[in-house]
């Protein structure tokens, strides 16, 4: 089973902030005041961080697996055994993570410490979980169906 990855509007606003300060730096720097050093960074800027946000929108998904869970997460995948898996829990804790949402699952692992993730249907993430790792020690479940 595959659920997507939660893609929240501040993070499409990164991505469109990015493009509006990039794109009339790069035009200044070709057409209007010919710079190649500003123009070679400002390209750069674009290509990398508009490659990485749109990787991550496109490739942002977790799956059940027979023996883990798979979270894909633009160009990063990792992997959790199940027997990995200690808890879960809500949180919306803002340091870096496999999530471009604030609104996030926390997995406590024995020994890959907490991985937060953001899916679109926490409810049905919980309920897979519940069903693969019923021993977990499982925090609140998410409100919303």
């Amino acid at each position: 089973m595959r659920l997507k990855g939660k893609v929240a509007a501040w993070f499409y606003g990164i991505i469109l902030f990015v493009a509006a300060v990039e794109v009339p730096l790069l035009i200044v720097s070709v057409w209007i005041e010919p710079n190649l050093f500003g123009a070679v960074i400002s390209f750069l800027t674009l290509v990398c961080v508009e490659s990485l946000c749109l990787s991550i929108v496109m490739r942002n998904y977790v799956e059940f697996q027979k023996e883990a869970l798979l979270i894909v997460f633009g160009f990063i995948k990792k992997s959790i055994s199940y027997d990995e898996i200690i808890g879960l829990s809500v949180t919306k804790e803002p340091w870096s993570s496999l999530a471009a949402s604030i609104d996030r699952i926390k997995i406590r692992t024995k020994s890959k410490g907490d991985i937060m993730i953001s899916v679109v249907e926490k409810k049905r993430f919980w309920d897979e979980m519940k069903s693969r790792k019923p021993d977990a020690v499982i925090g609140l479940p998410p409100n919303e169906v």
